[in-house]
């Protein structure tokens, strides 16, 4: 064969592998641009990350067919997740559920558009920041914090910096648990006690604000008047009784309990000369006993200016170790945890103590201590009709705690020596921002509003490369870079040496 003859044939190859590698881009390109243009991708994520879960499309494909549509108020810019990899699985989850006609999402930034926020949130009832999503189906509203879409794991490297080791993502679960509870129009209502001197719940308005931030409702309740507790009650709240319950009241409140329900008493000293017996018998089924007295605060680093009775105390690690840990890495019974975190001082306004009783039932009931004070405080008689109790100093004394019994479905009791921290007054003042927010995890540890469609959370893994040493990033370099270049270089050289073969 002449050598003309393997030229011509050589070019005609070299021209029919360039028109294949055209005809291949002039393909990609477009259908590339078609599936974007389309908004379509591929999951290849091995968990699924960006596909919704059969039981959010069956339950979407219901809404679609009965015509309900849901307004889903994001309160940020869709563009801004599409360019962040860290909210991709967000951004993506979003589109899915706007697929559906009943899921209408409006995304849009406050700042920009601050009338369309006040629509939404006219009286300011809802504390909202970027990020935060409204659902709204008639005249319902629930608030979804933006910061609850993922939850970290966070670890050390070997050099001893924090980096993140896993993140799950938790949005489905919540978006389709909020989308039916707007529907079926359930919002868990917590009671305020009245009729026996309480504190009234228009002096609370703070707290009912809260509470609805939290997704609750709040109505009171006279049990004089009423044949049991409301159906709807997820808590009954006795907040500072001047006296004590009714045999017929303490009945209606413990069959209650028997059911599953949920009692939380804040017990502020009163200098009567009276006895709470049916509400120490309420606390007595619990494991918790009452004491009648005022605690106050020797060391004066301890307590406010002049004031030994508003005095510093401390969270404790209020923890059930028989308790599986949650998503969050935290015990069903630690309710302190997250506020310990936050290195907050904590102090507490004329408080009265409680103790743990050691009754027949005691085995059945898991008692945690959430507030003591410290060992310089002082414990002195206050009200009651004993006339035998003495000062007493040098302990630890207990100012709210909390008890599960699991021979009543699980009913929770929680008490704190004083309800002034719930009030308007209490709850405007920087002092009791801890105990505040105390009672209000508290409640959501007693009753949780979110509707659980036990959606599993998605993992995302974070991958890492450790390198010890230069020597070690040598040889990766060489690894993952040079090798490739030596690859290629020889693919070069055998090309060059036959092209002309």
């Amino acid at each position: 064969m002449s050598k003309i003859s393997v030229n011509s044939k050589n070019k005609r190859y070299t021209l029919l592998a360039w028109v294949l590698a055209l005809l291949v881009l002039a393909v990609a390109i477009p259908v590339n641009l078609i599936f974007d243009r389309m908004d379509y991708n591929f999951d290849m994520s091995s968990n699924n990350l960006y596909t919704l879960s059969k039981t959010t499309t069956d339950y979407l494909d219901e809404l679609d067919s009965k015509g309900i549509v849901v307004d889903v108020y994001f309160l940020e810019e869709m563009e801004e997740l599409e360019s962040d990899l860290e909210w991709l699985a967000l951004y993506r989850t979003l589109l899915a559920y706007d697929a559906h006609e009943c899921f209408n999402l409006i995304a849009f930034d406050p700042d920009l558009e601050p009338e369309r926020l006040r629509k939404v949130n006219p009286d300011g009832v809802f504390n909202l920041s970027g990020g935060d999503f409204l659902f709204i189906y008639q005249d319902m509203v629930k608030r979804l914090p933006g910061r609850l879409m993922y939850t970290y794991k966070m670890g050390t490297d070997n050099q001893g910096n924090e980096v993140v080791q896993d993140a799950e993502f938790r949005a489905e679960n919540y978006f389709t648990g909020y989308m039916k509870t707007v529907v079926d129009g359930e919002v868990p209502t917590v009671y305020f006690l009245e009729g026996h001197g309480e504190v009234p719940l228009d002096n609370m308005t703070k707290l009912a604000t809260n509470l609805r931030n939290y997704n609750y409702g709040a109505e009171s309740l006279n049990l004089i008047n009423e044949p049991a507790v409301p159906e709807d009650a997820c808590i009954v709240i006795i907040a500072g009784p001047m006296w004590d319950l009714t045999d017929e009241e303490f009945d209606k409140i413990y069959a209650y309990s028997k059911q599953g329900g949920n009692i939380m008493a804040l017990m502020t000293p009163n200098p009567d000369k009276i006895s709470y017996t049916n509400i120490e018998r309420l606390l007595d089924s619990y494991c918790i006993g009452m004491d009648y007295d005022r605690i106050s605060e020797t060391d004066t680093a301890r307590h406010a200016s002049n004031d030994p009775f508003t005095f510093m105390c401390d969270l404790q690690p209020a923890t059930d170790s028989t308790e599986d840990l949650d998503e969050d890495g935290y015990r069903d019974g630690d309710i302190t945890a997250a506020l310990m975190d936050s290195k907050l001082l904590t102090y507490m306004p004329a408080s009265r103590s409680f103790y743990t009783l050691y009754n027949a039932n005691y085995t059945t009931c898991s008692i945690a201590t959430q507030l003591a004070t410290a060992t310089t405080a002082k414990a002195e008689p206050y009200g009651g009709t004993y006339e035998d109790m003495d000062e007493t100093t040098g302990m630890n004394f207990p100012l709210a705690m909390h008890s599960k019994d699991s021979l009543r479905n699980d009913s929770k009791l929680a008490v704190f020596g004083t309800s002034e921290i719930i009030t308007d007054e209490g709850a405007g003042n920087e002092f009791f921002i801890v105990p505040l927010q105390l009672v209000l995890s508290t409640i959501t540890w007693m009753y949780d509003s979110d509707v659980d469609m036990n959606i599993a959370n998605k993992s995302r893994t974070y991958d890492s490369l450790d390198v010890n040493s230069s020597k070690e990033a040598s040889g990766l370099i060489a690894l993952f870079i040079g090798f490739p270049v030596v690859v290629a270089l020889v693919g070069v050289v055998i090309w060059l040496r036959r092209k002309d073969a």
